[in-house]
Order: structure tokens, then C-alpha cells, then sequence
């Protein structure tokens, strides 16, 4: 990671992180996959969140259905069940810790009935077709773990990072080791180490440029790497996983736009790569 701190010369007195009492976050989620020397999928999703503060750091989301702008067309039956099933998160409530990640999702019970519910409506589906079956059980179990889910879940985490101004009060550059989920693994968690570094800006707001890479010791994934893909790359992995951002905080210390690249790489011939555009719609 190349970014080096400049926080000690920086006023940064006035950054209070704040939030409106209720603000619309448009999302828009672009990815791209390579296979060997060519393209093997492509989306874009678009999403509105609504953004309401409670007292005591606990917070509440609204989202909107997802949008398709973009995606494979032989997906589409598995988009359809997947916005049913996201209805069941279609507010979720959490608690922040002091460096404003998260700590918890506090309406547990609201979200799991609401799964219940759903589940019965998607019974129709695993008559249907097996493979629906496998991918609703998949949802169920990640459900009754939605502590881990939401918080291991990359949207979230980069809504709510965790700058480490905000632990009492002073700078520093050693941003907690944070655990994602892999796209290329499914399933397979992942560590990854991030520095970050703030300034004022000309409009009288604040930016952060964060960096961040895997501390994971590719090894880790070797056999499930020779299972899933080695006959079909040919080539050894070659483990990558890298992040780098950029925040724009208003005048008022409110979030105001967000781009996020993510790049996760198997070796030259398996790549990922997302890029998440989150900005404030001006009222």
C-alpha cells in the first residue's frame, strides 16, 4: 500500500461524521469478470438506500429493489427468486460501534420472520428445479447468521467504515483488520489490512483515500482452488486482493459520494473486478 499519512497538517476539527435525519443514497454496483482472455460476465445493479439515525449509534436502512442494468440473460430466473428473498432485508436495523462500523443487526427477529414467510412463498421453486433448492437453503442458513452476513457483506462495510478518527478522538493510521467474503471462493472468508488518509477539501468538506490488500496466505485456498478451477485455468494461483476508495464528506460532515474499486485475482487468466458508486441525492 503507497498511501502515506498526512493527518498531523491537516484542521481536521470540524470532521464529525455526521448523518441526516433521513437521507436517499443512491447505489449503483458495476462488476466484471474474465475468463482466459476474454469477458465471461458482466453486471450493473443499481439500488436507493434511505439512510434514518436513531439514538445511541443505532441506525436503519431502506432499500429499494435492485435494478438490472446489465446481466446474463440465462441468470435470470435465479434474479427473480433473489428479489424475493431480498425483500426479507428490506430494512435493516443496526447498531454502531464507536468507530461507526457495525456491531450488530438489532431487528434479528423482524428479519427472520420475514424470511419465514418468504420461504413458504419459494416452495414452488424447489418443486420446480433442484438447483433452487440448493440456492434457498443456501439463504436460510445465511439468515439465521445475519450478525456475520451483513456484517461480513462489502455494501455495508463500505457504508460504514471504520476511520479510526473517530476512536477517542485522535488520529491514527491503523485501521482494524477487517473479513469479507470472497466472490471467487464462495463462501470462503477473507482478512484484508487498510491504511486511509483525509484532508480538507476546497468545497469545505473532507475527502479520505483509502488502500487496502488481503493479509491471507494464499495456501490457504490452494485446495479449493485445484478443485474448482485448476483444470480448467491450467496455471498455478496466484492469489491478489486489493481494494483502494474514496469518500467525500459535505460541509456538514455528511457522506456525500463514495467510489470503491475491489479487484480479486486467482492468477492472469481469473479476475474480478467491482466498482461501487454511492451518492447522496441533494434534496
Amino acid at each position: 500500500m503507497t498511501l502515506e499519512s498526512n493527518n498531523e497538517e491537516n484542521d481536521l476539527s470540524g470532521f464529525k461524521y455526521a448523518w441526516y435525519k433521513k437521507a436517499e443514497y443512491h447505489i449503483n454496483i458495476k462488476s466484471y469478470l474474465t475468463l482466459g482472455t476474454g469477458k465471461a460476465n458482466q453486471t450493473e445493479i443499481e439500488q436507493d438506500w434511505t439512510i434514518m439515525p436513531g439514538e445511541y449509534n443505532h441506525i436503519a436502512i431502506q432499500s429499494s429493489a435492485q435494478r438490472y442494468i446489465q446481466s446474463d440473460g440465462q441468470m435470470q430466473p435465479f434474479y427473480e427468486i433473489l428479489e424475493k428473498i431480498n425483500k426479507a432485508t428490506e430494512v435493516v436495523e443496526l447498531s454502531l460501534s464507536t468507530d461507526k462500523s457495525i456491531n450488530e443487526v438489532t431487528n434479528k427477529n423482524e428479519i427472520l420472520s420475514r424470511w419465514d414467510g418468504i420461504k413458504k412463498d419459494l416452495h414452488f421453486f424447489e418443486l420446480v428445479k433442484e438447483s433452487y433448492r440448493t440456492f434457498i437453503q443456501i439463504y436460510d442458513k445465511e439468515f439465521n447468521n445475519i450478525d456475520r452476513n451483513i456484517g461480513r457483506n462489502l455494501l455495508y462495510q463500505i457504508m460504514f467504515y471504520p476511520l479510526p478518527v473517530f476512536r477517542g478522538g485522535s488520529f491514527t493510521d491503523e485501521i482494524p483488520v477487517r473479513t469479507t467474503l470472497s466472490t471467487l471462493f464462495p463462501g470462503e472468508e477473507l482478512n484484508y489490512s487498510s491504511v486511509y488518509r483525509i484532508s480538507g477539501n476546497e468545497e469545505g468538506g473532507y475527502t479520505v483515500k483509502l488502500e487496502g490488500k488481503s493479509k491471507e496466505n494464499q495456501s490457504r485456498f490452494e485446495n479449493v482452488y485445484k478443485e474448482k478451477y485448476q483444470k480448467t485455468l491450467i496455471n498455478a494461483l496466484e492469489y491478489k486482493y486489493a481494494i483502494e476508495g474514496e469518500y467525500i464528506y459535505n460541509q456538514d460532515s455528511v457522506l456525500s459520494e463514495v467510489i470503491f474499486h475491489v479487484k480479486e485475482e486467482l492468477n492472469e487468466k481469473m479476475i474480478y473486478v467491482c466498482r461501487y458508486h454511492i451518492r447522496l441525492n441533494k434534496k
